[in-house]
């Protein structure tokens, strides 16, 4: 019994800790852009490694503001770009983050 405890336990430590306790499971750190000046473009996800991203989706979630800080989780899908600028993605999960 105590090894099942046990087996139970390391189970739930390595899950936990692989979780950034955002709320978004495979998240990454993003900036929002608010892009709306321009005639095409509305807001957009600028993650770490330079790539921004456009949600086809963006609706289904709160309204961000310029220069927010968000983790991220999101899909590729089809789509047609408004922007020109960024990959075609589907947003799982968008939270606010505080650095």
């Amino acid at each position: 019994m105590k090894y099942v405890i046990g087996i139970l336990t390391l189970g739930l430590l390595t899950f936990t800790a692989c979780n950034k306790h955002n709320g978004c499971s495979r998240s990454e750190k993003a900036v929002v852009y608010d892009l709306s000046d321009s005639d095409t473009c509305g807001i957009v996800f600028l993650l770490e490694d330079g790539t921004y991203l456009e949600a086809t989706n963006l609706n289904e979630f709160q309204k961000w503001d310029d220069g927010d800080l968000v983790w991220i989780s999101h899909k590729p899908t089809a789509g047609a770009s408004t922007c020109q600028l960024g990959e075609i993605v589907k947003i799982r999960c968008v939270v606010p983050r505080e650095f």
